[in-house]
């Protein structure tokens, strides 16, 4: 049976079925690319949100997921997109679409649009994922992590930001914005 492909764009996904406990099941069952920002920069320096805030208000950074030895054995592809396409990828939305991309998003999502022939599934936490594939009219290339979970068999119960209904939903308005003339520049 072939691996369920999927790309996998932003940490909180990557960090989200770390803290679940089931990142190995879905290594094992996932034909799973990130982007080396994911990768190098974003998984390795979240918050864990048990962490106390400090005395100044910022909290401590919780333990990094590194998944390098995931990458080393070939069960995790990395992919990079230039700097100026990352950019110019950003540069076709509005303010308001633009300003919430994070830069793991942006160029997972810049690759995506730079290889259309490829049957990638996006995963995220975030809503602005789900608008832009709405408003350039991929919004079936969207999954939740439930989604993912419930093609593998596996059900964990998960915050509202990972759940079908939330990508529905979020699918949903970059397609009227779209319709009305938002996002895209």
């Amino acid at each position: 049976m072939p691996k369920f492909k999927l790309l996998i764009l932003d940490a909180g996904v990557v960090i989200t079925l770390h803290q679940l406990g089931i990142w190995r099941q879905v290594v094992e069952r996932c034909d799973l690319h990130v982007s080396r920002v994911v990768v190098e920069v974003e998984s390795l320096f979240h918050r864990d949100s048990s962490d106390d805030l400090g005395e100044y208000g910022q909290g401590e950074y919780g333990q990094g997921i590194d998944i390098q030895s995931d990458v080393a054995s070939g069960a995790v592809s990395v992919f990079d997109v230039p700097i100026g396409d990352v950019e110019r990828f950003r540069q076709a939305f509005d303010d308001s679409y633009a300003a919430g991309i994070h830069d793991g998003e942006a160029e997972s999502l810049a690759y995506l649009f730079a290889n259309p022939q490829r049957d990638w599934l996006i995963s995220s936490g975030d809503a602005i994922v789900f608008k832009v594939l709405g408003n350039c009219g991929c919004g079936e290339q969207g999954i939740s992590v439930e989604e993912i979970l419930s093609r593998l068999g596996l059900t964990k119960q998960l915050e509202w930001q990972y759940t079908k209904q939330f990508r529905e939903k979020y699918t949903k308005i970059g397609q009227q914005n779209r319709i009305q003339g938002r996002g895209k520049r």
